[in-house]
């Protein structure tokens, strides 16, 4: 009788089971690695891929980028509205608040096919507070090469004023 230890196929058969866990104790992110690279599968086969776009956000609310500034009259706000027509943005100021919302709508002929579609029709909404409170009259907006400028006239400054006392 051989001794269980000293047989050549069971010792090999040990040596293989034993690399085996040597390879999982050396690699324990594969079972996240394996989950990712079948998520990654789905995601290519349920999407187009070459449709999505390349620059917008895949989810939540698109906010224009935007430049506020002051000089002594006025406060002026700049937003990138490329492809906007003015027709389609609206401008609110509550309080210090400004809003700026819209939309844009891209039109594609029923008998085009496309072949690549990186910009869609979107809607934005974006909401800054002003440094100063402002007048109502006197706010303008204009739109040139795809920057909506609101210009914003402050409210005369409070003047601290001290009251004698009799």
């Amino acid at each position: 009788m051989i001794p269980s230890g000293s047989d050549p196929a069971r010792r090999k058969a040990n040596q293989r089971r034993s690399a085996m866990t040597l390879h999982t104790r050396m690699a324990p992110t594969a079972p996240i690695a394996r989950v990712q690279n079948q998520f990654d599968r789905i995601l290519e086969t349920s999407m187009n891929t070459a449709m999505m776009p390349v620059a917008m956000p895949l989810h939540g609310p698109v906010m224009p980028m935007l430049n506020v500034y002051e000089d002594v009259d006025c406060i002026i706000v700049e937003a990138e509205l490329p492809g906007v027509p003015l027709d389609d943005v609206d401008v609110t100021v509550i309080g210090n608040q400004l809003t700026i919302t819209g939309r844009r709508t891209l039109l594609i002929p029923e008998e085009a096919a496309i072949v690549s579609k990186e910009r869609g029709s979107l809607k934005f909404h974006r909401t800054v507070v002003l440094p100063a409170m402002v007048r109502e009259e006197g706010i303008s907006a204009s739109m040139r090469k795809g920057i909506l400028t609101v210009s914003l006239p402050r409210i005369d400054a409070i003047i601290d004023r001290r009251f004698p006392m009799a």
